[in-house]
């Protein structure tokens, strides 16, 4: 009798699986890629995610012409300006960047780029051609590759500045790994308002909307930048707006963003010398974060702020014109002797726009808008 020869299905069926799934990987290593591939979840790791598709080229004409130029300007920075002859933006969309690793990446996920942060802007749905983008960099190649990510897109206007070294700069002395470390908070912070305030002076021409959008957000909710536009337009007593800043596993990313306890007599008036680091300190023990604010809202919402973060930030353009910008030293309770306790970059804009007459409120979106911080930073 012939020797019967058995089969082990569950050998095959395994050793299948693992052939396609080294074959899949090896494909995506090498495959020259604009966008960063994503296996955070099952259907992204199997190809469920594509770029997302412009929807508004039906207002675009076809025999639209672009114009284009770059110079390098009197402190050194290299400018690459594009636009579409005969639009008006009324939007701007502002980003600061420091190299590639400042798009960051998710969880087992490829290195985002200047690509999937355009993707992100067009996933919003805005159409385009009222759409300006200023971007500033400190990296030649992210510089040149922005310029050809945003090329097939009809931005209204572009602005690109390359700064080397970020303008030499207190942040140019910071090490990348160690921006996050408690010691150089206080000039990190610093360099960054120095760097919007920058981009936003150069970049902003007739616009009526900033928009600030932090690099490492991965995503926004439906409609969270349209229905800040929607309230600062409005109302007059709205003029800077943020939304919840969320991580994978932390409902509340942007500490920078909360209330003041009014009741606390301390934060209220003047501080002493002797007691700036009480202030302080009571500060952090008394504030309300956006996540306890935002309980129970619906999303036509608006919730007063005293402070907000800049990972999504509205600001309304004529408070720019009338000279608010980010604080670069500690601004609530300054005297001549030294600077103050509190607000700094992000944090003390709403101060200052606080002492304008009307139309300088903070707010936060209520109810369920909000964007996505990337996992790893």
């Amino acid at each position: 009798m012939a020797a019967r020869i058995r089969f082990a299905p569950n050998r095959v069926v395994l050793s299948g699986i693992t052939v396609f799934l080294v074959l899949f990987v090896l494909f995506h290593s090498f495959e020259p890629r604009k966008r960063a591939w994503s296996c955070k979840t099952l259907s992204s790791c199997l190809g469920g995610s594509h770029p997302p598709t412009y929807q508004h080229w039906d207002g675009v004409p076809l025999d639209f012409a672009v114009g284009k130029s770059e110079k390098t300007l009197s402190d050194g920075t290299v400018f690459y300006h594009q636009r579409i002859v005969n639009t008006n933006p009324d939007v701007l969309i502002q980003v600061l960047t420091r190299d590639a690793h400042s798009w960051s990446a998710d969880f087992r996920s490829t290195p985002r780029t200047v690509y999937d942060f355009i993707d992100m802007i067009v996933s919003t749905d805005l159409d385009l051609t009222r759409v300006s983008l200023g971007l500033m960099t400190a990296n030649r190649e992210e510089f040149e590759a922005t310029k050809d990510a945003v090329m097939p897109l009809p931005f209204a206007r572009v602005a690109l500045f390359y700064r080397e070294n970020d303008g030499g700069g207190a942040a140019a002395e910071i090490p990348y790994e160690d921006r996050h470390r408690d010691e150089v908070q206080r000039k990190r912070r610093g360099a960054i308002a120095a760097a919007r305030n920058y981009l936003m002076a150069r970049s902003l021409q007739d616009e009526k909307h900033v928009i600030w959008v932090d690099a490492d957000i991965v995503e926004f909710s439906k409609g969270v930048v349209q229905k800040m536009i929607e309230q600062a337009d409005k109302r007059d007593d709205v003029g800077i707006v943020t939304a919840l800043c969320i991580q994978t596993i932390t409902p509340n990313y942007d500490k920078n963003a909360w209330s003041i306890n009014k009741q606390v007599p301390l934060l209220m008036g003047p501080v002493g010398d002797g007691d700036l680091t009480t202030a302080a300190d009571k500060l952090v023990e008394t504030r309300t974060y956006i996540d306890e604010l935002i309980k129970g809202t619906s999303d036509d919402d608006l919730l007063p702020l005293d402070s907000v973060g800049g990972t999504i930030l509205y600001i309304k353009a004529s408070l720019v014109r009338q000279g608010i910008n980010f604080p670069t030293s500690y601004v609530v309770g300054t005297t001549w002797s030294h600077e103050g306790w509190v607000g700094i970059e992000s944090e003390g804009i709403c101060y200052m726009a606080s002492h304008l007459d009307g139309g300088g409120g903070c707010f936060v979106l209520g109810g369920s808008h909000h964007v996505r911080h990337a996992d790893w930073s």
